[in-house]
């Protein structure tokens, strides 16, 4: 299919988005032209490598729902110092079968505290101490040679205070200055008093006050981080060029930052609102015309009940996709949750939730990320089987910070002593590594490690490993000696790499478990939603996996399975998953 009869086929669908979004303006018509023309200008600059990966991403659009498509995060400088380095580095990636590559926060930054590279200050430019643009371009065809597809964070919410287009609202021009949104004190005030905060503890409130802009800028996140005002046409064109330039460059997929809260309408809390989908789905349109084998990727760590949206709906007029994957963050934190207890409740309730996805489209799982765990985001699922998910949530969070004594080591993330936050910490020093004691106590932590991953893994998402999880990395407090970095608890779990420890004990258990677990989940055809498959025990969660079962053991005791059978993990006939273990029966199912 050419762009034109992408353009043709795919146009009417793009056009409607823009016409929810921007018709009461007038001149839809000529929006419409400015669209057409940029999409045509950036297609004709695409080179001939990637016009044939476009065609062989069409011609396979399932792509990334694949057994085989396991991922990797990191950031640049923490995994080797710079993009040069990094693509020196490859070597690594290809070892754990890693299909896609997130680099966190590479585009260029703000001056200063930039919440760990998320303010951005040129969208098409990488952070100088990184390398240039020219060699993120050199290192996605380094990675296409690997069969890895790169993905960066594009943040559609906001941008730097030092951004050029703030610096030229701040100066006085009009057309930027209608990128943001001013509004006077008392406006700032009523809408305070309605919107929740992100970061009560280190930046309350959702207003910075700006001279220079005349009153209060929309803020979001924090003083430095200026929200975009998606109500102004040019905005969207201006982020539609940017992610079309970036694809040009070799970029294959995008983690849309912050997507919940781009669109602001008084009255409401400004997350999830419907023109949000409208602005997606949009961006979706136009790089399926332009640049069909880019990935979108919602980083939209909201309740469960509001992530299907962004997969796309049927609002009347046929599906309308969206993204292409969306992080299910309730199942990282349920698997968290899940070793708390000692329970397969809330893992299970997650799963079964998880199930239903529309064609082209999978779950980014993970065990653990950059982030913390965020706990509030599966209060919503937690109220349909207990009464008081705050305060058992709570209990959670007190048990993976070590509060009562027990194997974990995290630590509180933005708690103000009265709403429920998040918890930091390592995946290794968060199972208990840390504060293993002698071997039987170290097997706990590997099994517990092993039984994470695998809950990723075995439910079908592009599961991703964070850097250094898979050598069993811990904790790193040196973060609390660096001023630039001691206000942001988040640095806990995000160590630098550490290659001379490949080698070490930890790392070759942890990474040959991951290696198993991806190659259970290719010998048994399982990628997309996952399926529950009731185990009768309380400790005991089973999934369904292409044409295998998985049992995970979230207890401390051995649990009996459902049935016996072969596990591919060991080989052996296995009727017991031992505790905190994992067993992957050979199917039928």
């Amino acid at each position: 299919m050419t762009m034109e009869e992408r353009l043709a086929a795919i146009g009417p669908r793009l056009r409607r988005q823009l016409d929810r979004l921007y018709g009461q303006h007038g001149g839809a018509g000529a929006l419409w032209a400015r669209t057409e023309t940029l999409l045509r200008e950036r297609f004709a600059e695409r080179h001939a490598a990637l016009r044939a990966l476009d065609e062989a991403r069409l011609a396979d659009p399932d792509w990334f729902v694949r057994p085989d498509m396991l991922g990797y995060s990191t950031y640049v400088d923490r995994y080797a110092g710079t993009v040069a380095g990094l693509a020196a580095r490859v070597d690594h990636l290809e070892s754990l079968g890693v299909r896609y590559l997130h680099l966190l926060a590479l585009l260029k930054a703000r001056e200063g505290d930039s919440d760990g590279g998320f303010a951005v200050a040129d969208y098409l430019a990488v952070e100088p101490r990184l390398g240039t643009i020219d060699e993120v371009e050199a290192l996605t065809a380094r990675l296409r040679a690997a069969r890895i597809s790169l993905c960066v964070d594009l943040a559609l919410n906001h941008t730097a205070d030092d951004h050029l287009w703030a610096k030229a609202a701040r100066a006085g021009d009009p057309f930027y200055r209608d990128f943001y949104i001013t509004v006077d004190a008392a406006e700032a005030a009523a809408r305070d008093a309605e919107l929740p905060q992100v970061f009560p503890a280190t930046a309350p409130g959702n207003f910075t006050h700006v001279p220079a802009m005349g009153g209060h800028v929309w803020t979001t996140f924090y003083p430095f981080q200026w929200d975009l005002n998606w109500r102004n046409p040019d905005v969207f064109l201006a982020i539609l060029d940017v992610a079309l330039r970036l694809a040009n460059r070799g970029v294959e997929a995008f983690r849309l930052d912050s997507i919940a809260f781009l669109w602001k309408r008084p009255g409401s809390d400004c997350r999830n609102l419907p023109q949000t989908h409208y602005i997606v789905r949009a961006l979706r349109a136009a790089l399926d015309i332009a640049a069909p084998a880019t990935l979108l990727k919602a980083e939209a760590i909201v309740p469960t009940a509001f992530v299907p949206p962004y997969f796309g709906l049927d609002e009347g007029e046929g599906f309308e996709p969206e993204c292409h994957l969306v992080y299910n963050n309730s199942l990282m934190v349920a698997g968290w949750v899940g070793l708390a207890e000692q329970s397969a409740a809330l893992p299970a309730a997650i799963v079964a939730a998880s199930g239903g996805l529309p064609t082209g489209a999978n779950w980014l799982s993970y065990a653990r990320c950059h982030d913390d765990i965020g706990w509030g985001s599966v209060l919503g699922d937690l109220r349909a089987i207990d009464a008081a998910p705050e305060r058992r949530l709570a209990a959670a969070a007190r048990f993976l910070e070590g509060v009562d004594g027990g194997w974990a080591r995290g630590a509180p993330f933005q708690g103000d002593g009265a709403v429920l936050h998040g918890s930091n910490g390592t995946m290794a020093s968060l199972a208990g590594l840390e504060s293993a004691r002698g071997e039987e106590e170290r097997e706990a932590a590997y099994r517990r490690i092993a039984l994470l991953n695998a809950l990723a893994i075995a439910s079908g998402g592009l599961a991703t490993t964070y850097m250094g999880d898979e050598l069993g990395l811990l904790n790193d407090y040196a973060y609390r000696d660096d001023p630039e970095r001691a206000h942001e608890g988040r640095w806990l779990h995000r160590p630098a790499m550490d290659w001379a420890a490949l080698d070490d004990i930890a790392a070759r258990r942890i990474s040959g478990d991951l290696r198993a677990l991806r190659a259970a989940r290719v010998a048994s055809g399982g990628a997309g939603a996952p399926v529950l498959v009731e185990t009768g025990a309380a400790s005991l969660l089973g999934v369904a996996c292409g044409h295998d079962r998985v049992f995970l053991n979230f207890g401390a005791a051995p649990a009996a399975l459902p049935a016996a059978g072969l596990d591919r993990l060991t080989g052996a006939a296995c009727d017991t998953a031992p505790a905190w273990g994992v067993v992957w029966l050979e199917g039928p199912r």
